[in-house]
């Protein structure tokens, strides 16, 4: 795994349809109509706010680098050559960004700040630096241990096997294991630091990283499956994401129920068309049973998806040519459900 690998897979999804810039926002987890329904379109929520943090700076030498590797090329759209092709492979990514748009780095945060703070008490060690420094990650596990009627001992013996029965019987790899232990802190044990494992095992900082997040999120999936967990299910609250629409777009949808149509809402908010019409297509990605029959029939579906297979293309532009009669709204929210609900 390396992120230009992750960069071309993604590229390869988009089709040469978009620019290296919407596919910053895929992974910076941007929430603009947009990136959403880019998302949703070409089969990309798992990379989906990936790596919030990551800069424009870091974004634009990989492509540079990717560029002189002869991996892609860029003409205003990202192109994947073949080259490129042969070198994105054949692994497959166990990401789950959609569902945890960068909260896994908390939860993280938690489980080394807990492991830490227990293996100080149990061996009678009150006072030592804490691994995280973030004053909402200490609240949060100063609350966590205060709800706990079991002793320190009890307590880190009840994690540890927690711990041990995810690390096992998950699907991580042997690497990632290393990876997710190697990052605790004990009473004199320090964890490692990326630079550390990158000497250990021969691999790149930022692989090593991503391998982590995946690691994470890995995790965080079968913690949630499994009723057996109760400390670590405390631990991973709230680190799923439990509404996927924005509160702009709640409060339209909201008015939607209400029975207001589209115009009328954007009167109502004060909005621009345009700006309640990407709430619709928000909605249209995120909600079950979402009313698309108000605004588009099942004969304008089947057109444009026939266009669509014969063009090999969903770029709006071009099938707005073929279909002038309908709005790029109609459009867009065709794409988003059309292909499964027809």
């Amino acid at each position: 795994m390396s992120f230009d690998s992750i960069l071309l897979t993604i590229f390869q999804r988009l089709h040469g349809e978009r620019s290296a810039q919407g596919v910053y926002h895929i992974l910076r987890g941007k929430r603009s109509g947009q990136t959403l329904q880019d998302v949703e379109y070409y089969q990309v929520k798992s990379y989906y706010a990936l790596l919030p943090q990551l800069t424009a700076g870091e974004f634009q030498q990989a492509l540079e680098r990717m560029q002189a590797d002869g991996l892609i090329y860029i003409n205003e759209l990202v192109y994947v050559t073949a080259k490129g092709q042969m070198a994105t492979g054949s692994e497959m990514w166990r990401f789950n960004g959609w569902n945890y748009r960068g909260r896994e780095r908390e939860f993280a945060r938690r489980l080394a700040l807990l492991v830490q703070t227990l293996s100080n008490l149990r061996s009678s060690e009150t006072t030592f630096m804490p691994i995280q420094k973030e004053l909402p990650t200490q609240q949060f596990v100063k609350g966590f241990l205060r709800n706990q009627s079991s002793s320190m001992i009890s307590l880190s013996t009840s994690l540890r096997k927690e711990l041990e029965h995810v690390l096992t019987n998950s699907s991580l790899t042997d690497l990632q294991r290393m990876i997710v232990s190697s990052r605790l802190t004990g009473y004199r044990l320090t964890a490692s630091t990326w630079e550390q494992m990158t000497d250990r095992v021969n691999l790149p900082v930022k692989t090593l990283q991503l391998y982590y997040i995946e690691a994470l999120h890995i995790m965080l999936d079968f913690i949630q499956q499994r009723p057996n967990l109760p400390l670590l299910t405390e631990l991973a609250a709230g680190c799923k994401v439990d509404t996927y629409l924005t509160q702009s777009a709640e409060r339209t949808r909201k008015l939607f129920e209400r029975g207001y149509s589209v115009e009328q809402i954007a009167s109502l908010r004060n909005l621009k068309l345009s700006t309640i019409e990407d709430h619709f297509i928000e909605m249209a990605s995120n909600m079950d049973g979402f009313p698309y029959k108000d605004f588009i029939t099942e004969e304008q579906i089947d057109v444009v998806w026939r266009h669509v297979e014969q063009l090999q293309t969903k770029r709006l532009r071009l099938l707005k040519q073929q279909c002038p009669e309908l709005s790029y709204f109609q459009l867009r929210l065709i794409i988003m459900i059309g292909r499964s609900e027809s």
